[in-house]
């Protein structure tokens, strides 16, 4: 069953008078508990189509459906409303609140949604658990390693219970042996049925993921099976 549905979408932007397509007609399909990597050089339109995937942006033509709904014309609040209750993102540079406990950062994505806060802290300290801080709740992003800030971030994209969760460069920040942690425990999400996006330039990420595109010029031009 495919969750992602994208046909020929292009994305072009107005640079001044001049029109720039970044995407050329990208057709893809993800299917629900995938693991996908995408590759490509800056300027590929990697980071165009996980915005798009991600309901950050819209193609400017095409279609994209995500779990069985068409998004490509919904208003900003509709968009919103898509990531509140199907996504969840992680991203390079962790975005921890400094001044808020590792549980508290976990907490923001519920913070306007109508359910009770026990109900909330109580999922917030089991996802602290799955990714082993469970004794760090308490710590602010200051008082964890790189490594501990980028699992407090996974925590925080699971809290909705996404069904998609997209990674962007989710282990540039940190060393080798803690991005290989990192990348086990999205794997494990993955084998819980969670589908992973990951948008990376490391072929050593890419090959945890079932499947590789890679991207050039704005255009997916290999689809590829991955596994380490």
């Amino acid at each position: 069953m495919s969750l992602c549905l994208l046909e020929d979408v292009r994305k072009t932007y107005m640079m001044g008078d001049v029109r720039v397509e970044v995407l050329r007609g990208v057709s893809l399909t993800i299917g629900a508990g995938e693991m996908v990597a995408i590759m490509g050089p800056s300027g590929s339109g990697k980071t165009t189509l996980m915005n798009i995937i991600g309901c950050l942006d819209v193609p400017s033509e095409g279609r994209y459906m995500l779990s069985g709904k068409d998004v490509t014309h919904m208003s900003d609040d509709e968009l919103s409303r898509m990531r509140s209750e199907h996504i969840g993102f992680i991203f390079q540079s962790f975005h921890l609140l400094p001044y808020a406990t590792a549980l508290e950062n976990v907490l923001l994505p519920t913070l306007y949604l109508d359910r009770k806060l026990d109900g909330r802290r109580k999922r917030a300290m089991e996802l602290l658990a799955l990714v082993g801080l469970e004794d760090r709740a308490q710590f602010k992003p200051s008082q964890l390693s790189g490594g501990q800030q980028q699992r407090v971030a996974i925590a925080r994209a699971l809290m909705n219970a996404p069904r998609l969760v997209l990674a962007d460069e989710p282990t540039g920040a940190l060393d080798s042996a803690t991005a290989k942690d990192i990348m086990e425990l999205l794997v494990h999400l993955n084998t819980q049925g969670t589908t992973i996006v990951v948008v990376t330039h490391d072929p050593e990420v890419a090959s945890y993921a079932q499947r590789i595109l890679r991207m050039r010029d704005g255009l997916i031009v290999e689809d590829t099976a991955g596994g380490s």
